[in-house]
């Protein structure tokens, strides 16, 4: 009888102590706020920038693996058309089906503060999942550059910084 007691009233404080505080939370709030206001000022917004520009590579990158898998799995050439007249202002996905090229996926913009540039606008591949041609595109952020790039034979796709 007496172990169920204490675990009675050691049940009763835990359930007391669960919730934080509107006041705790007010703190940790303004703690958290002033590490970011001092995280960005010594940092400098080139790096958020640059953080900018490497998720576009990457997002460029999961673009085109998609486009061979999907290329494999349904047997007709996938695409990524860069868009843009000069620089590249953005992306798309396309399937060349025989009734036409049909949009797969949404139209991806180029953020502020990011170049991207290429040799070719068209980076496909073909029913086995190869590229038709060795292709590459280079995304530029304030500091920092990333060159995305897509294997000839095996349709590897690569993301490498390049300072």
């Amino acid at each position: 009888m007496g172990n169920q007691l204490e675990y009675n009233t050691l049940a009763r404080r835990d359930i007391s102590r669960r919730a934080m505080s509107l006041l705790e939370l007010a703190v940790v709030l303004s703690i958290v706020g002033l590490l970011t206001v001092a995280a960005i000022g010594r940092l400098g917004v080139g790096t958020l920038s640059n953080g900018g520009a490497e998720g576009y590579a990457r997002k460029l990158a999961l673009s085109l693996t998609q486009a061979r898998r999907a290329t494999i799995s349904t047997g007709d050439n996938h695409f990524v058309q860069l868009n843009g007249s000069g620089s590249v202002d953005s992306f798309s996905l396309i399937r060349r089906a025989s009734g036409g090229e049909i949009q797969v996926d949404q139209t991806y913009l180029v953020p502020q503060d990011v170049m991207v540039t290429s040799g070719t606008t068209v980076f496909e591949f073909d029913f086995e999942g190869s590229a038709l041609a060795a292709y590459s595109a280079i995304v530029t952020g304030p500091n920092r550059s990333w060159t995305v790039s897509v294997v000839l034979l095996t349709g590897a796709v690569q993301v490498v910084e390049s300072t």
